[in-house]
């Protein structure tokens, strides 16, 4: 004969039962709400809230990881930003086993953008693969009326992570924010096919949106075959030596600036469908998020003609950029 301890624990536990503990950890956990408003809001007691969260992380439903602020350097971040003057820094951790540089990174400026919004704040988001690993990280912040804009066309496949429109949707998923995609390649083929796409209403709005950024992430490239504009074609590989040579050290959303931080004019200036760099210069926070040692002097110039006044890396490319250029 089964005891009724016994039964007990065979019996399954109700769906209402399921639901609500699942309701109380999103409220915690994903709107950040405190016990006692969880309980006000549900009508029921702290006690039973606790017993919920318990349960909660008993049945698998939440998990907890290590923050991405443990992978980060305080220390070189302090100095990275006395350094270059910047108004932030966030230095990530090459530790042995810990994720891809990328994804920490996107990780740690994901949470600085959470924390930074503020109701009613427009976002702005280039591509790149660093964009996506910080879209992948992006996580509901308590700010609201959010709108996450694209500051260049697109570039590849419409369908690949670290194209501008994915990149803006799934951060403004992972936000709960408006997207703003830009539906045009970041280059056309002659000045006047740009300026029709410009005067459509579709991509007028978008470009209204920038206006009102408080907070722009964008990629920093450096003048270089793996930069997205010449890997993907839409310029060819035999104008890198020339732009170069009219002395482009950096590109962002496909726009090109020299080691004073000043654009550098290029035969693709009237085809590009992106923000100005003049217009990025004027954001509150504009963030470089870049990887690499080799785009150090990019980083650097574009600090330099303040077109970013934030960086974000990781500590060999913090080290990089604190080197005299001529190390």
């Amino acid at each position: 004969m089964i005891s009724s301890l016994q039964g007990e624990r065979i019996m399954p536990r109700p769906r209402r039962s399921e639901d609500m503990i699942v309701e109380i950890a999103r409220l915690r956990y994903e709107q950040r709400l405190p016990q006692t408003e969880i309980a006000r809001l549900l009508e029921i007691s702290e006690a039973t809230v606790s017993r919920a969260l318990k349960s909660a992380l008993d049945l698998g439903y939440i998990e907890f990881q290590v923050t991405p602020k443990a992978f980060r350097d305080g220390a070189a971040e302090q100095r990275l930003k006395a350094h270059l003057g910047l108004r932030l820094a966030v230095v990530v951790e090459n530790r042995a086993g810990a994720h891809a540089p990328a994804d920490t990174l996107g990780k740690a400026v994901a949470r600085v953008i959470e924390d930074t919004l503020k109701s009613g704040d427009v976002l702005g988001v280039s591509d790149g693969a660093t964009a996506a690993a910080i879209a992948a990280a992006a996580r509901r912040p308590p700010a609201r009326d959010l709108n996450v804009v694209a500051l260049v066309g697109g570039v590849g496949a419409p369908e690949h992570y670290t194209h501008s429109s994915e990149v803006c949707r799934r951060l403004a998923a992972g936000l709960g924010a408006q997207a703003w995609q830009l539906p045009v390649p970041a280059i056309v083929d002659d000045a006047g096919a740009a300026r029709l796409l410009r005067e459509t209403g579709t991509v007028r709005g978008v470009f209204s949106m920038m206006d009102r950024m408080a907070v722009a992430v964008v990629g920093v490239g450096a003048i270089s075959a793996t930069a997205m504009v010449f890997r993907e074609g839409f310029i060819a590989p035999g104008k890198l030596e020339e732009i170069r040579a009219h002395g482009a050290v950096g590109t962002i959303c496909g726009r090109f600036f020299g080691r004073d931080g000043r654009p550098v004019g290029t035969e693709f200036d009237d085809r590009t469908l992106s923000i100005s760099l003049e217009r990025l210069s004027r954001v509150p926070l504009a963030i470089a998020a870049a990887l690499s040692p080799q785009k150090a002097e990019a980083i650097r110039a574009a600090v330099a003609g303040g077109l970013v006044n934030a960086v974000a890396t990781d500590v060999e490319t913090a080290e990089a950029l604190m080197a005299s250029p001529s190390d």
